[in-house]
């Protein structure tokens, strides 16, 4: 049998537990009714840097060896494969992004934004390529063909984050936009057969080009104050171009016409740290 103390212990303990959630309650209904980082906009603008890995791209390199034989001209149409580079890049960006929780006791939020960016990077270009036209005149044309570029690229980003109340937030983004790719100290060097002292690109050793490009990338940022660090993985495609150089212009060497060179796509992994500060 229960003791009057235990009848007592049993018929406050509803009251107790009504007490107790109501506070809970109240807590919660505080806390969602709190303002946080997670629930608001935010304007930015950003550096970064870091390190670029290239494929090896698919190069061509056409003309004609205007040739005063009874053979007659000389076309020529080498190709051949570029050697990986990893240069160095560096940029900025300036973006804004629309935070908002999905629900008001929840502890994240998703936040979609928009960015443009640009970043620079320099490489050397060196590719060994092959002609397959005509081998029964020349069976053997082979080619050293190095180059310096300086490329830029310019893209419009759409961001997604998922930022939350620890102030670590995730992120991918996708972008579009073109690259601005010029090229310098051009050589193209005879190997097979050897033609010592001749760059076939002589009378022009220049030329630039716009291509497509595109990107996604996916990072982690984190906050502090009033600015953001973050870390972040990005994969870059630049399309086809196209350069034209200049004829070969020896006393001792055929002229030649002025040279097609085109790249198959570029394909960069990529690695940056940054920062953004909030406007």
């Amino acid at each position: 049998m229960f003791t009057l103390r235990s009848k007592y212990c049993m018929a406050l303990l509803p009251a107790l537990l009504l007490t107790a959630s109501s506070l809970i309650a109240g807590e919660d209904k505080e806390n969602c009714n709190k303002k946080d980082s997670t629930n608001s906009n935010r304007f930015y603008i950003g550096g970064f840097g870091g390190e670029l890995f290239s494929n090896t791209a698919h190069v061509s390199q056409m003309g004609t060896a205007l040739f005063q034989t009874v053979e007659g001209p000389l076309a020529v149409e080498a190709r051949g494969y570029t050697k990986k580079a990893s240069p160095g890049f560096g940029g900025v960006q300036l973006g804004y992004e629309w935070s908002k929780r999905i629900d008001k006791c929840r502890h994240w939020a998703l936040a979609p934004g928009a960015e443009m960016e640009g970043y620079w990077y320099s490489r050397h270009v060196k590719g060994h390529l092959m002609n397959a036209t005509d081998t029964d005149r020349l069976p053997e044309h082979d080619f050293l063909d190095t180059f310096h570029m300086n490329a830029g690229v310019y893209l419009a980003n759409f961001v997604l984050s998922l930022n939350n109340t620890w102030k670590l937030s995730p992120y991918v983004a996708a972008g579009v936009g073109a690259s601005r790719m010029s090229l310098r100290n051009a050589k193209s060097l005879q190997v097979a057969p050897k033609e010592p002292g001749i760059n076939h690109f002589n009378s022009r050793t220049h030329d630039s080009s716009w291509a497509f490009a595109a990107q996604i990338k996916a990072g982690l940022r984190y906050k502090l104050r009033w600015f953001h660090v973050f870390g972040e993985y990005r994969y870059l495609f630049v399309d086809f171009s196209n350069y034209i150089f200049g004829s070969t212009v020896y006393p001792t060497h055929a002229h030649t016409t002025p040279w097609n060179v085109k790249f198959q796509n570029i394909q960069y992994n990529g690695f940056a740290f940054g920062v953004q500060f909030d406007l």
